[in-house]
């Protein structure tokens, strides 16, 4: 789910969020920085050539021209321009996250992992949801998993934290302590 961002992808993702505000175009970016994504997921051949060091640069931008010219916005598509000119378009990915993570924070949003044992139906999904919203004081943008060895209980992973209330990880607690 989550991937290290380093401060290079940090600082590139505060400056397209700081054009963003200037031009009023989060959605819009948001929106075009998966498209891009997923263009770049869905061809490897794409991903060889702009990674390609024996490629000069001003090939590569030819080719972000060809592909992306009039489909996305001008400062994005000059954007990926320079990702291209720093030789930083390896931090592409983290960028988008960091882009998104930091947008989520402007609007009060977090992304959580929540890991039950089963299934949960609505009715449990929404009393979690309530419940988290309600202590982290925020909206919760949850991604559900499910994860047979915990047993019984939930794991929460957001930002840097776990927060584990499974009997899988009590019963591991309770193993060193009678293990001593």
């Amino acid at each position: 789910m989550t991937t290290i961002i380093s401060e290079i992808s940090k600082n590139y993702a505060k400056a397209l969020v700081e054009k963003a505000a200037e031009n009023n175009c989060f959605d819009l970016y948001s929106n075009q920085l998966c498209q891009i994504s997923e263009i770049f997921e869905n061809s490897k051949d794409l991903q060889v050539v702009i990674s390609n060091s024996s490629i000069s640069v001003n090939k590569k931008i030819e080719i972000l021209d060809a592909i992306f010219k009039d489909k996305i916005d001008n400062r994005l598509l000059n954007f990926l321009k320079v990702l291209v000119e720093k030789n930083r378009f390896n931090e592409f990915n983290s960028i988008v996250e960091c882009y998104s993570n930091m947008l989520d924070s402007k609007n009060s949003k977090k992304k959580v992992e929540i890991i039950s044992p089963i299934e949960l139906n609505f009715e449990n999904k929404s009393n979690v949801l309530f419940k988290l919203e309600h202590k982290l004081n925020c909206e919760i943008v949850p991604t559900w998993t499910v994860d047979e060895s915990i047993i019984a209980g939930l794991v929460y992973k957001f930002d840097d934290y776990v927060i584990d209330t499974s009997i899988r990880s009590k019963l591991k607690s309770f193993s060193k302590v009678i293990n001593r």
